[in-house]
């Protein structure tokens, strides 16, 4: 923090300022000494290994901060490939959907020493408040999705247990 906080003195404007937040923070405009939503948020390196009871938090907390036009960049190393059961990307592409928009910068928005894809490279998560209407649908959208990845397992499930049946 002590880095942060030379860094933005150094390169931000007056008015930017370094603070530590816990997720789940019941009040985070109230702790951090905010009276409205700001209008950035950046974090880095705050989402990593497979834990959605941590991710509620963070998400309730990026919830609690935005206003409508506030907008949330989060920075972060990928640790694992896209679909290794401990990747980060569950957060980013389910844990949020609900609430936030989202999108990537491309990876030639980074800085040359940093323009590579796989584990270990630099993403930047880009998050924008849902308004109310596209929050119930993206809602819906997700537990349709749900509804639809249970029904698939259920269906796998039978049909090994049928598959073994028939073996024995």
């Amino acid at each position: 923090m002590t880095l942060l906080r030379e860094n933005v003195e150094a390169n931000a404007a007056k008015d930017a300022r370094v603070e530590k937040l816990v997720w789940g923070n019941e009040k985070p405009l109230k702790t951090l000494g905010l009276k409205t939503q700001p209008d950035l948020v950046l974090a880095s390196d705050v989402v990593y290994g497979n834990d959605p009871a941590k991710w509620t938090n963070l998400v309730r907390t990026m919830r609690d901060l935005a206003g409508p036009n506030t907008l949330i960049l989060i920075a972060n190393v990928q640790r694992y490939p896209v679909h290794h059961p401990l990747a980060e990307t569950k957060f980013y592409t389910e844990s949020t959907v609900k609430d936030f928009e989202r999108t990537e910068l491309p990876v030639t928005a980074l800085h040359s020493d940093f323009q590579r894809t796989g584990a270990g490279n630099c993403v930047i998560h880009v998050f924008r408040p849902r308004g109310d209407k596209k929050r119930k649908s993206a809602s819906k959208d997700a537990k349709k999705e749900k509804k639809e990845k249970k029904e698939k397992k259920e269906k796998k499930e039978k049909k090994e247990k049928k598959e073994k049946k028939e073996k024995s």
